[in-house]
């Protein structure tokens, strides 16, 4: 029995986090130093994920060059849109094939009882075509008795070297910004405070402080007056940025058209592939909902108080109303206990207008 009991104990700590797994490292080449990962990258992949961000690193650039300057360290290297160089050095350790850094480890274990583990790391090599490869793990998950919680995730992420890019590159002189083409070309004037990579036929540029967009013909797209554009979707249709002008938020289109004006204090996030699903937006302390390309429930109600189906409740005036996917809002009779239900023959079109914008 004792031998039994020892087994268990034995298994459930090495299976109770992370860090104490299996994982799969096959896809990294063989190399034989840190020294083999040194090279500059470009500073996404095709699914638009960026190599600082898998460092925890929230700055902006087009290319990251990695070097090591020890076996035990490697340096990141790299221009943001301030426009001057950026130097992050990271602490790890060498394994068969692949450099191994740890951003956070926190570990606890009462074995048979309680586990809890914070886990950040990441495993840098290269794969068998010359990429880069960075598998970023994280574990936030914990076992009491045998319930457990959180989760646990790891992902691999490919970067090709910044010679593989065959758009227009950003050049700087003179911490001015523009862009030549794959012969060494100029064909948008150097006079930017930074531009990004082509996306689209679009790329965000900065100039005095302020951000718009242009097209490879460097025409503006949209005018250089925005605090941020953030790069949100490219890869759906229709391809979208985030904007904001003091504190205010918005959605542009790859036109530069605004679908979403530029005066909400927030816009939710969403993950989902529908196009129609609806996030919250704020107006004040007003909300209401939008898609990724629209406002379909203006934001004038004070409180969401329940869901039914795809419909929302919601308070206005001391009153409560149901609102619809399509931006049609009934009169609700009933409760939160016995449930409500819409009075058919108060449907009206709520109006964009009704927003009181301050």
């Amino acid at each position: 029995m004792r031998y039994i009991f020892g087994i268990f104990a034995v298994v459930f700590t090495f299976t109770s986090c992370g860090t104490m797994r299996s994982f799969k490292t096959s896809d990294f080449s063989t190399i034989n130093c840190v020294k083999s990962i040194e090279g500059n990258y470009l500073n996404r992949n095709s699914d638009r994920i960026s190599i600082l961000s898998r460092f925890n690193i929230r700055d902006e650039a087009n290319f990251v060059t990695i070097t090591s300057e020890n076996p035990k360290e490697i340096k990141l290297t790299y221009f943001n849109d301030s426009s001057i160089i950026q130097e992050r050095v990271f602490t790890g350790e060498m394994k068969k094939n692949y450099f191994e850094i740890y951003f956070l480890k926190q570990q606890f274990f009462i074995p048979l009882l309680y586990s809890s583990c914070n886990i950040d790391r990441v495993r840098i090599g290269k794969t068998n075509d010359g990429k880069l490869l960075i598998r970023k793990f994280v574990d936030q998950s914990g076992n009491l008795l045998f319930l457990g919680a959180g989760y646990s995730v790891e992902t691999p992420y490919k970067f090709s070297e910044a010679k593989e890019n065959r758009d227009y590159t950003p050049i700087h002189e003179n911490d001015l910004w523009g862009y030549s083409d794959l012969s060494g070309n100029i064909v948008i004037p150097k006079k930017y405070d930074f531009v990004s990579l082509f996306d689209k036929d679009v790329a965000r540029v900065k100039l005095n402080g302020k951000w718009g967009l242009i097209n490879r013909q460097g025409e503006e797209i949209a005018p250089i007056k925005y605090d941020i554009i953030s790069l949100v979707d490219t890869l759906s249709t229709p391809s979208i940025f985030r904007v904001s002008i003091g504190g205010k938020t918005g959605i542009l289109d790859i036109d530069g058209n605004e679908l979403i004006p530029v005066i909400y204090d927030y816009i939710g996030y969403s993950v989902s592939p529908n196009p129609n699903y609806l996030v919250v937006i704020r107006l004040g302390d007003k909300l209401g909902r939008a898609t990724r390309t629209q406002v379909v429930i203006p934001a004038i109600y004070s409180e969401q108080v329940n869901f039914l189906g795809d419909r929302i409740v919601y308070k206005r005036d001391g009153k409560n109303y149901i609102a619809d996917k399509d931006g049609y809002e009934y009169e609700a009779e009933g409760s939160l206990f016995w449930g409500f239900k819409a009075k058919l023959e108060t449907k009206r079109k709520i109006q964009f207008e009704e927003q009181k914008i301050e």
